[in-house]
């Protein structure tokens, strides 16, 4: 019985040593590598905190009971729920795979792959610029007419433009003069990895090719487009 006491008691220290403020570190499962900018919250509260740069995290949890259940979620992780009474050690997240092609490739390293600055491969600046001018007719065929008439100057601009991938899911597309902002996202449901134009889901593209070397992109919508390749510009 005193046992029993003793192991109750110690599991509440991470509550009662804080003032009734839980407080922990979430770790990858695989790496234990900390988990940044993960959410943590009581389950049914739609208020939380998340974790920082080392994982660890601190959330006023006054008047919940010691088997309150705590959700931690980060994207690119299984969740998983985790009663109050059980903080101590860092919690461990599973990392999930994405489908990128025939490939399936965790979170972790498609950040790794992802995240730099990009150009056109120039085998792949003429198929940039036809689909380019094709997504300009849809809206105003008298632009396009002009712009075929201007595809050199065009496809030295698009051989000169830089995407770079930031870690917050932007993108920053310098070319020449000008500069866009578009985002990679994460579709949870399917496991794959889009990038979404300044219109939504109508610029769309799928990533169907993801390498330390080779970045390739296809139409989500349109998929008489031309694939699209991409290189480190660095």
């Amino acid at each position: 019985m005193l046992n029993r006491l003793l192991a109750c008691l110690l599991a509440l220290l991470p509550l009662a040593a804080q003032g009734q403020t839980a407080a922990g570190r979430v770790v990858s499962q695989t790496t234990g590598a900390p988990v940044p900018d993960a959410t943590v919250r009581l389950e049914g509260q739609p208020a939380g905190t998340r974790t920082d740069e080392d994982g660890r995290f601190r959330l006023p949890v006054s008047g919940a009971a010691p088997d309150a259940p705590l959700r931690i979620s980060h994207l690119g992780y299984e969740a998983r729920t985790v009663p109050l009474s059980q903080l101590g050690p860092p919690v461990g997240l599973a990392e999930v795979a994405y489908q990128i092609g025939e490939v399936s490739v965790t979170y972790e390293r498609l950040r790794t792959l992802l995240l730099r600055e990009w150009k056109i491969d120039p085998g792949s600046v003429i198929a940039v610029t036809d689909n380019y001018i094709a997504h300009v007719r849809e809206t105003d065929t008298l632009q396009a007419a002009k712009l075929l008439q201007r595809t050199s100057g065009l496809r030295a601009a698009f051989a000169s433009a830089r995407l770079v991938f930031l870690p917050n899911g932007t993108v920053k597309t310098k070319w020449m003069l000008f500069s866009a902002r578009s985002q990679w996202e994460l579709d949870e449901a399917q496991r794959t990895l889009h990038l979404v134009g300044p219109k939504g889901a109508a610029g769309t593209m799928t990533v169907v090719e993801l390498t330390a070397n080779r970045l390739v992109v296809s139409s989500t919508t349109n998929p008489e487009r031309q694939n699209e390749v991409y290189i480190p510009a660095n």
